[in-house]
């Protein structure tokens, strides 16, 4: 075990990945979904590693600030490095945006140094992170510039079933293949546009977001609306 280096085995095979390479893709970010879990614990608060019925962060981490998380599979990082993450309230932490679609405006992206270990054991760790940016979702577009989506949901076309739900100015399309491999897609509809501001994919040792201002065009969404059933 390297002091401090975290890496989980997978639930399924009981492995330890390779280490995934995070590539932008032409989006502004790319980082994580899943692996950590947010906390409002302070270093002599901590529950139990094996406490698994405890308070969920339910607000956006504040930029400059230190916060202590519990690690989990698929994380896997050095002291020292930074990396991006999706930040979830619980319940569609728990339960996704679709049945919680008024926690998108709450959700955020955040760019994470990953300061020091506070405790671990073969399956999560405490850690402490130092928060380096935050982009609300809902603020992603008047953040970064926009630029051409063509082809950004061209994932969607492997998919049988796709599902959408439309909340307020969101609209969300998911698909899978048996809980295998999937994908999903936030867009944001502002002054007439359309702008694709998150793009996840996930399989079986990968959970990844992009996060950008992408300009889907109609045509394109059109094509995504007729093969999506709304949830």
């Amino acid at each position: 075990m390297y002091v401090n280096r975290i890496a989980f085995p997978c639930l399924a095979c009981n492995k330890i990945p390779e280490k995934i390479k995070l590539n932008k893709n032409n989006s502004e970010i790319v980082g994580f979904e899943e692996g950590i879990e947010w906390s409002d614990f302070q270093a002599n608060n901590l529950p139990s590693l094996d406490e698994k019925i405890w308070a969920r962060s339910s607000n956006p981490p504040l930029k400059g600030s230190r916060r202590i998380v519990l690690a989990h599979y698929p994380f896997q990082m050095t002291v020292g490095e930074n990396f991006w993450m999706l930040f979830m309230p619980p319940l569609s932490y728990f339960n996704g945006w679709e049945e919680h679609p008024s926690e998108i405006n709450s959700s955020a992206f955040v760019h994470c140094s990953f300061e020091q270990i506070l405790s671990r054991n073969e399956k999560c760790a405490w850690i402490e992170i130092r928060i380096l940016d935050v982009v609300l979702l809902k603020e992603a577009c008047d953040i970064w510039s926009d630029s051409n989506g063509s082809g950004c949901l061209d994932s969607f076309h492997m998919f049988r079933d796709i599902h959408m739900i439309h909340f307020n100015e969101w609209l969300m399309f998911s698909a899978n293949t048996q809980g295998d491999l999937g994908t999903w897609a936030l867009i944001k509809k502002k002054n007439e546009r359309h702008h694709l501001i998150a793009l996840g994919e996930w399989g079986f040792h990968y959970n990844i977001v992009y996060g950008g201002n992408k300009i889907i065009s109609e045509d394109e969404l059109n094509e995504l609306l007729q093969s999506s059933v709304p949830l």
